[in-house]
């Protein structure tokens, strides 16, 4: 769809302020449970009762602070979780985080502070933890939905928390020994990308991706990406929903056809989960990226969050059909649908990753775990291998 420059920043616009009902549920996976929250937004055990799968693999874990009843994980001297030791586990990749989020006017963060990270969801809210995703609460979507209408005026003290030195702290309590740091750039005077970079030069386990708007895209912009690609930067990340742009508008082909030529990996955000506004959903479907995965035939694509909740299955079917081309990275899944993955795609293009800050380094962690207790083989290639490959890494 071409648009001119005023109807594309009156939709960019409208989409801003739209952005709190989005991140509410695409960054998440909610599976809402009928009658699960309380007054104050707490889903109560016994309204949970009914949820919990009887597969004994399952588990019944129902907060964060309790992963320490798993094998994998103990608590440390702060009483903080950290990966047991003599758990056999290799270093892990994380193909899926992010540092703090700065745009417009707010003020930077600093990427060398360390202090308690304030996750955007809470994890001791009781819930079926491996298996089922709550968040947000009533009162997590309405704190995220005031902050970003201020985002471009006012950084959240939460954001400034979301620091590379945190990041580095968590991953060396979980044996996390590479993390790749996403952009997000958004149509009008964005600045995450300049501080990804930032980030990343705090600590050579973080491993920059670039990021740029392609709308307009000129010979200009492009020469503009080309210098991005300097120490270090892997790869580039493409959000059809914050960048109001989908992956088969004009200017986002012209960006792929770029990316395929020069051996770029793209990490693109796939699917939606229902709460967002209609128009922002449309941008994400899974079925727009066919048109540049078949334009391009060299084109190397990362399916982020493979589809969120709402388009999983049919993320998963478009992959399929690009199986040469396309990688799955499963942040924001639950154990179920990771051993779906498993069991009908190609183990060796399925790919670890976090989401972090919005979740914990432990939450993917101990998913993938539990969904592959039975198939222990496969942890080597989907937490370090796989990465490593596609990435041009060291292997283990």
């Amino acid at each position: 769809m071409n648009i001119n420059r005023r109807q594309f920043l009156k939709t960019a616009g409208a989409g801003i302020a739209a952005v709190a009902a989005f991140e509410v549920g695409a960054r998440s996976g909610i599976v809402p449970l009928p009658g699960a929250f309380a007054a104050s937004g707490a889903p109560q055990p016994e309204q949970l009762l009914g949820t919990i799968p009887e597969d004994p693999q399952a588990r019944l874990i129902l907060r964060m602070s309790e992963l320490n009843r798993l094998p994998w994980f103990e608590k440390d001297d702060k009483n903080q979780l950290r990966l047991a030791t003599g758990t056999g586990l290799p270093p892990v990749i994380d193909v899926h985080s992010h540092v703090g989020w700065s745009q417009g006017l707010g003020a930077d963060i600093d990427m060398t502070v360390r202090s308690q990270v304030r996750y955007f969801w809470d994890y001791e809210i009781v819930q079926d933890f491996l298996n089922v995703q709550l968040h947000p609460t009533q009162s997590e979507a309405s704190a995220m939905a005031e902050e970003t209408k201020y985002l471009v005026f006012k950084t959240p003290a939460r954001n400034k928390t979301h620091t590379a030195a945190n990041l580095v702290a968590e991953m060396e309590r979980f044996n996390h020994t590479r993390s790749v740091l996403l952009p997000v750039e958004i149509p009008v005077r964005s600045r995450h990308a300049e501080q990804t970079r930032r980030g990343a030069a705090v600590d050579n386990r973080l491993i920059a991706f670039s990021g740029i708007h392609p709308w307009r895209w000129s010979e200009e912009k492009e020469k503009t990406l080309a210098a991005t690609f300097t120490g270090g930067v892997r790869g580039l990340k493409f959000h059809p929903v914050f960048q109001f742009m989908g992956p088969d508008h004009p200017d986002a082909m012209k960006m792929f056809e770029w990316c395929a030529a020069h051996d770029v990996v793209v990490l693109a955000h796939t699917g939606y989960t229902g709460s967002e506004p209609s128009f922002m959903r449309a941008f994400a479907e899974p079925d727009r990226f066919s048109t540049p995965l078949k334009a391009f035939p060299k084109l190397k694509m990362i399916f982020g969050h493979t589809g969120s909740r709402k388009r999983f299955h049919e993320t998963l079917a478009v992959a399929k059909k690009h199986e040469d081309q396309v990688w799955l990275e499963f942040s924001g899944q639950p154990v179920p649908h990771i051993r779906t993955l498993l069991d009908h795609y190609d183990n060796s293009k399925i790919l670890y990753g976090s989401d972090w800050p919005y979740y914990p380094l432990a939450v993917a962690l101990s998913r993938l775990l539990v969904a592959t207790e039975d198939r222990q083989d496969l942890r080597q290639a989907i937490l370090h291998d796989n990465a490593a490959k596609l990435l041009g890494l060291p292997l283990a």
